[in-house]
Formats: structure tokens, sequence, C-alpha cells
């Protein structure tokens, strides 16, 4: 490779840059809509008393979180004690699965993430849980 001549990786259709593949990463704005999706199912799963399902919920709602602040550190202000204390009052209802110390824990995070979108400049993102379960999963524990 001579000087000058950018690194690329090929996908099986096209040769990318490295700036390309990095201006393609997902940031809040796509990201949120995946964690907003599981926030709710983790709410509904322990809702129904499937325990690990909202576990395994909130594990991958976490690590969305931590995709966003690895591409958008800018927000890693909110994102952090979002994810140290809200999310962690919510995990260990779950891990106690106490439901009633779950529900008191999620409504406040719920109160905490439009708290953030505030603080972050958002006030127009507030959001609020679905009355209904999830139409893509069943909620109920498995067999």
């Amino acid at each position: 490779m001579s000087e000058g001549e950018k690194v690329k990786g090929f996908n099986g259709h096209v040769y990318f840059t490295i700036d390309e593949i990095a201006h393609m990463l997902p940031g809040p704005a796509r990201l949120m809509h995946e964690i907003g999706t599981r926030w709710w199912k983790v709410y509904y799963a322990a809702k129904e008393g499937n325990w690990p399902l909202a576990e395994y919920e909130i594990k991958e709602t976490k690590e969305l979180f931590e995709i966003s602040m690895t591409t958008r550190p800018k927000y890693v202000q909110w994102m952090e004690p979002f994810m140290g204390e809200s999310m962690k009052r919510v995990e260990d209802a779950i891990k106690a699965k106490n439901w009633k110390q779950f529900e008191e824990a999620y409504n406040q995070s719920i109160k905490d993430a439009n708290d953030y979108h505030k603080a972050a400049n958002k006030p127009l993102i507030h959001w609020k849980l679905p009355n209904t379960p999830p139409p893509d999963m069943e909620m109920k524990p498995q067999p």
C-alpha cells in the first residue's frame, strides 16, 4: 500500500474506507429506538414473571448503551449515570424477582431517562411505557 492510500475493507460487494465505515456506525438516534423497544420488553417480561427474559433484555439494553457511548461520547455524562443508577435498580429488582421493587425502580428509570433527555437539550424526547406488551414476542415464561 502506498503512502496516502487509505485502508479499505470489503463486505462482499463494495470496498469501504475506515472513514466510510465509521460514518455508518449507529448513533443514539438509531440505537435509542432499539433501546426503547428492549426497555419496553423488560417491563412486560417482569410483569409476567418471566425474570430470565427481563434479565436478557436488560443485558441487551446495556450493550446498546455501550455502543452508543462509544460512537457518541458526548452523551456519556448522561448514559453512564442512567446505567449505573437507574438501570442498576431495575436489574437488582429483576435479580430479586420482586415485582413491587421492580415497578418502583422501572417507573423511576422512565423519569430519570426523560430528565436526562432534558439535560442533553433533547426535551422533545419524552419516553413512555406503551400500554400493551410488545406484539412480536411472548412475554410469559416458556416451558
